[in-house]
């Protein structure tokens, strides 16, 4: 009878537990996307527990595009504004329209806070840097590094990123013709540029490791966005990845513990040689051109950080800063390389303007960076088809608010949707064209000129901070390969586009430079 009874209790409680988890991860769901289904531009999936992730990684490996259905929803659905789709027990929410990506901006302080639910995964330096935080320490570490980020600054950095890109080229492109990866290549143009800002001039080359920290922090990103999707992480949280169970699972902690002790110890190294100049009377403050480590120390000294918020903020912003800079540079850069060589008439008359506002072996300035009007317009376009920053970080709702017509429940996440913004055809004709001339062609005036169409580097207050210096960076070398090389296609096989770190090409991409 006791048996009976116990295997009667069992039983009730297993019935008590689906119940409720059909109730909580099917039921609910589709209850909430039945308030959006009836609005204006919905489309709302209906793809319980993992959501539409699964379906990024399918058309990654059957279309070469992690973000095809993205792309193709929008002819499959003219006049769509926002997708919803349930993640576990709550919707996540797209947005693809200008006039939305508005109203969640100008609201997303005051509602929402970084939904973590799938990056829990990253490491505390990260989760502790500007990308990262909220509230009055997002503020206060904006209103400090914002110091440091400006105009003047990132004019003086103009000198040191040519001499780089002139060293840069010298050594990749000694022959008349030459066949580069350009995604190797130029990650290490990126990864010296970044490294000597924050260091000094020539760190990159003569302090030890650097190449191998800069990999192992590539390939550390490369496993935590994996790790984040995968599904033992949605159905129980970074804790389990912390456990390391799985071989991957623990070269990522192993990675993350190689990183913090290099950038610590490299960190104090540099604080170290601050002081000793400052104590010695040497003072930054006459140089013409000073590092990121040099200012970071000055701004916090002013702001009465203590020794140990110091090492801890330094820590995470450097952090945050290599990994947010090197990738998206190297692969937008790439892609660039790559669309030219696809466009050989573009490729002519981005030559043309470059050959008639700039002398031979004259240096790249801050107003041939601004001015050059068609290369604004290759850059932007390269940045619309194939911008790095493809998703903007989730935000999670704290109570139930309204987008304009979209109401987004209580711990409902919001996410904009950049690429999916790009390639909205009730804004841009032809979304998938390379068309540097769309950027000045009347019938994109809307869409050009509104704030919030193009948005490669975020928008509104969170806008990236580091923006001038990526400019900087992209279009200097951009302007010196197109003035001394034909630029075309290598042995390379179809294009994929994979999203990692950012929107990137998958494998080798093989451009061949030859000297004019």
């Amino acid at each position: 009878k006791m048996e009976f009874t116990l295997t009667n209790l069992l039983s009730a409680c297993a019935i008590l537990f689906m119940i409720r988890f059909i109730y909580r991860f099917f039921i609910k769901p589709y209850k909430m996307l039945g308030e959006l289904r009836g609005l204006k531009g919905a489309v709302c999936l209906f793809k319980p527990i993992f959501g539409i992730f699964p379906q990024y990684q399918k058309d990654f490996a059957s279309k070469n595009d992690f973000f095809y259905s993205t792309k193709q929803r929008f002819h499959q659905n003219p006049g769509m504004r926002f997708m919803a789709f349930p993640l576990m027990d709550s919707l996540y929410i797209e947005l693809y329209e200008p006039e939305l990506i508005k109203e969640f901006t100008n609201k997303q302080y005051n509602y929402f806070v970084k939904d973590m639910k799938l990056y829990g995964v990253l490491s505390p330096e990260i989760k502790n840097g500007l990308a990262f935080t909220d509230g009055e320490k997002w503020k206060n570490q904006r209103k400090t590094l914002s110091q440091i980020f400006h105009y003047e600054y990132m004019n003086a950095c103009i000198p040191l990123i040519n001499g780089v890109t002139e060293n840069f080229i010298a050594r990749y492109c000694p022959e008349k013709k030459n066949t580069l990866n350009v995604l190797e290549a130029f990650r290490l143009y990126s990864a010296e540029i970044v490294f000597n800002v924050f260091f000094g001039q020539d760190t990159f080359d003569t302090y030890p490791d650097s190449k191998k920290a800069v990999k192992s922090m590539l390939r550390s990103m490369d496993l935590m966005l994996k790790l984040a999707q995968s599904p033992q992480n949605i159905l129980f949280g970074h804790k389990y990845i912390e456990l390391g169970i799985s071989k991957r699972e623990r070269e990522y902690l192993a990675l993350n513990q190689f990183l913090r002790e290099y950038w610590g110890a490299l960190v104090q190294t540099m604080k170290k040689k601050y002081y000793e100049k400052k104590n010695s009377g040497d003072s930054s403050q006459k140089q013409q051109w000073r590092n990121m480590v040099e200012l970071m120390v000055e701004e916090m000294e002013k702001n009465n950080y203590s020794e140990k918020e110091m090492d801890a903020e330094m820590l995470s912003q450097v952090v945050t800063f290599f990994v947010a800079s090197i990738e998206s540079t190297n692969n937008h850069v790439s892609l660039t390389m790559w669309f030219l060589a696809m466009h050989p008439e573009v490729q002519d008359k981005l030559r043309a303007e470059l050959n008639e506002n700039l002398k031979p072996g004259e240096p790249v300035t801050r107003e041939h960076i601004m001015k050059l009007n068609y290369l604004h317009n290759v850059f932007r376009e390269s940045l619309r088809l194939s911008c790095p920053a493809a998703l903007l970080f989730p935000r999670r709702a704290l109570e139930d608010v309204m987008l304009g017509d979209v109401m987004v429940r209580k711990g409902n996440s919001v996410v904009v949707s950049v690429i999916g913004a790009h390639h909205n055809t009730d804004y841009w004709v032809n979304p998938e064209k390379f068309d540097p001339e769309r950027w000045t062609d009347k019938s994109h005036e809307e869409v050009v000129n509104h704030p919030y169409g193009a948005i490669p580097f975020a928008v509104g207050p969170r806008k990236c901070i580091g923006e001038q210096l990526a400019i900087i960076q992209s279009k200097t070398l951009t302007i010196e390969f197109v003035r001394k090389f034909k630029i075309s296609l290598g042995k390379t096989g179809p294009l994929k586009m994979d999203f990692a770190l950012a929107y990137q090409p998958h494998g080798e991409v093989e451009i061949v430079f030859e000297r004019l």
